[in-house]
């Protein structure tokens, strides 16, 4: 059959969303109201604080962060209770990456707990064609202070091994199922002193399952300076053994954690130097993720020129604009306007839709809405692009009202 080069979407947003023109009244100005909140970082830091303190001490809130941010960031505290967000989206023609949204756990039995909630998401996902991908957080599977010795190889202990072996095991039975139910599965990037043994857990995994497909995707956070030469030597080591590479590419989320570090105990700083850096470096991995005949890439990026960056590598490499093996990822309740932009226009686009209990849930919805500088700048986007569409309607509203009084 043959392939066509895919349509590259314009540098520049339409001067009104596609996204928003059909929100009914209501939603608008929910919408409005939450973004408005969020775009002033002080007031998320400080309701951040109370929302969390308020959940300790039992507080009667939960009701209230069910119906706000919680609403309009995550899918629901169940994957039954998500269908609705993701019958809606799929509508839009857009799919739905289901995300147990805990992780850092500290005890064997909650990790255990895990690792059947996170069975189920993935029988979900396999079994609805609306779900193409599953994604999950090795934190959640096996605890951080283990990673983190393993990662500087201080891991002798013979309880420690043990229970880093506990860990990696129900890694390798949830990856083994994704392989058997052949559902894809993003193993999501950590803190860099944590990630060296999540990346030989993947390396691994990918050898073994990802012979006739991308099952197993490895995070690249392009922020990291070392991240290109990396994904390099993956794409190398993917060619001698024989199997299909799969990557997600991503800027990154713990930037000021990871320099904060760095600083404090007196290493190198892992970090790019600058935006621009990690700029070149994630549109080098694009190219490089592109130009190859099999690899899987998932972009994820609220970036409209990545994403326009892709767009034009496509068309220039002659790749279909819904080829199966690209695919545009956007958090849920954030870049409405460029998912819907991406789907509109033909390619593979889907949401990030968080889900569980609100209060396994907030410490991810406080981190996105308030971590890093790039998803804040976002809201400010999207807060922007809200207020566009109110004065459209308004002027609608103002041109009808005068030809009525005309007539």
């Amino acid at each position: 059959m043959a392939i066509f080069g895919a349509v590259p979407i314009p540098n520049h947003p339409p001067e009104r969303s596609p996204a928003y023109r059909k929100l009914t009244r209501q939603v608008l100005r929910r919408k409005l109201w939450l973004f408005g909140i969020m775009n002033q970082a002080k007031i998320v830091q400080i309701l951040g604080f109370l929302a969390k303190w308020a959940l300790k001490l039992r507080f009667p809130v939960r009701g209230i962060i069910r119906a706000t941010v919680f609403k309009e960031f995550c899918g629901g505290e169940s994957l039954q209770k998500s269908l609705p967000k993701i019958e809606q989206l799929h509508r839009l023609g857009i799919g739905s990456i289901p995300d147990y949204s805990v992780e850092g756990l500290n005890s064997e039995e909650l990790m255990d707990e895990t690792l059947v909630r996170l069975q189920e998401a993935l029988t979900f996902t396999a079994n609805h064609p609306e779900t193409p991908l599953f994604v999950f957080k090795v934190t959640g599977l096996i605890h951080s202070n283990l990673l983190e010795a393993r990662g500087n190889q201080t891991l002798t202990d013979p309880i420690q091994l043990q229970s880093y072996q506990r860990g990696q095991d129900r890694v390798t039975t949830l990856l083994r199922m994704a392989s058997q139910l052949q559902c894809p599965v993003m193993i999501d990037a950590e803190e860099s002193w944590l990630q060296d043994p999540i990346d030989q857990i993947a390396l691994e995994a990918s050898m073994e399952f990802n012979r006739s497909k991308a099952i197993v995707i490895q995070t690249l956070q392009m922020y990291r300076h070392d991240r290109l030469d990396y994904l390099r030597h993956c794409l190398k080591h993917a060619e001698e053994a024989g199997y299909i590479p799969g990557f997600k590419v991503v800027r990154g989320a713990y930037m000021e954690k990871e320099r904060d570090r760095a600083g404090l105990m007196g290493y190198t700083d892992p970090i790019q130097p600058d935006k621009s850096a990690t700029d070149r470096d994630t549109h080098s991995a694009i190219h490089i993720l592109l130009q190859h005949p099999r690899a899987f890439i998932c972009l994820g990026t609220h970036n409209r020129s990545s994403c326009v960056w892709a767009t034009e590598l496509m068309n220039q490499f002659n790749i279909a604009t819904n080829s199966d093996r690209i695919i545009f990822a956007q958090l849920l309740g954030m870049s409405d306007s460029l998912s819907v932009e991406l789907a509109d226009a033909g390619y593979m686009v889907a949401k990030y839709l968080p889900f569980g209990p609100v209060d396994k849930v907030l410490p991810y919805l406080l981190r996105r809405a308030s971590e890093n500088s790039s998803a804040a700048g976002e809201l400010s986007r999207e807060y922007a692009l809200l207020l566009a569409e109110q004065t459209h309607r308004r002027q609608e509203s103002s041109v009808a009202n005068r030809t009525s009084s005309a007539a």
